[in-house]
């Protein structure tokens, strides 16, 4: 059978990059890409990211975020990409032909496409070169500018929620992700000492920060210097970035 160049001898044995991206007519968006140790590994990725987005994308009337009554249920012209995402993931022989087409060393893509225009894409494919870190953006990656509020009583909970010694909260936080198409932002509330990770908060578009969490960090690159994200963040690596928003 072929095999795709680079990939180890041992039969299904090797690293895959698995990429999502977003996007419509006029431009793409990275929106996570990983290097996994087996094709096994790639297809529960695959399905797990394909659920992820159609979550976020398509929440429930239960959504934890929204206030009983603002989501709804709603009838459109035909199946959008949420749903499409989520019959994908739920179906046990999808998933198993993308783990054997992986495990022959060849490529898998699956596009979502929505009605509205925009799209979605999930893509694995059997690592170049085992040995070389994984190729993530460089250090002049574009940013999400958006910005949160941190109310008093967040920044109470920002200080309660870890022992570990640190910076005092911030006021006002920017988002610390590559640009995204996702509803959540994520940025740091108050930096701990250590190098355990920081307390991070999650805010919306005009919401404060609403949730704060202690988060590892990140064990990946961002080029040449490491990630300044958390571990199994959304979308791709950046480096740190701890100022204040203006």
């Amino acid at each position: 059978m072929p095999r795709a160049e680079g990939a180890s001898p041992a039969r299904g044995r090797f690293p895959v990059i698995v990429v999502s991206l977003g996007g419509d007519a006029h431009r793409a968006v990275l929106l996570g890409r990983a290097r996994v140790g087996t094709p096994e590994d790639a297809a529960a990725w695959l399905r797990g990211e394909a659920l992820r987005l159609a979550v976020r994308l398509d929440p429930g009337p239960r959504t934890r975020w929204a206030a009983p009554g603002l989501v709804h249920t709603v009838r459109g012209p035909g199946p959008d990409a949420p749903t499409a995402m989520r019959a994908w993931a739920e179906c046990p022989e999808q998933v198993r032909d993308v783990r054997a087409l992986l495990a022959q060393g060849h490529p898998y893509t699956r596009r979502f496409q929505d009605p509205g225009g925009s799209w979605y894409e999930l893509t694995a494919a059997p690592a170049e070169n085992a040995g070389d870190p994984m190729n993530q953006p460089s250090p002049d990656v574009p940013r999400c500018e958006a910005t949160g509020q941190v109310t008093h009583i967040v920044a109470e909970l920002a200080m309660d929620v870890t022992r570990t010694a640190g910076a005092p909260p911030r006021s006002r936080i920017r988002c610390a992700l590559a640009p995204h198409l996702t509803y959540e932002h994520q940025g740091i509330v108050r930096e701990l000492s250590g190098g355990g990770g920081h307390v991070w908060g999650t805010f919306g578009s005009g919401v404060p920060v609403w949730r704060v969490r202690v988060a590892p960090p990140c064990p990946h690159w961002a080029g040449a210097a490491p990630c300044g994200l958390y571990d199994d963040h959304p979308g791709a690596c950046v480096p740190a970035r701890t100022s204040e928003p203006a």
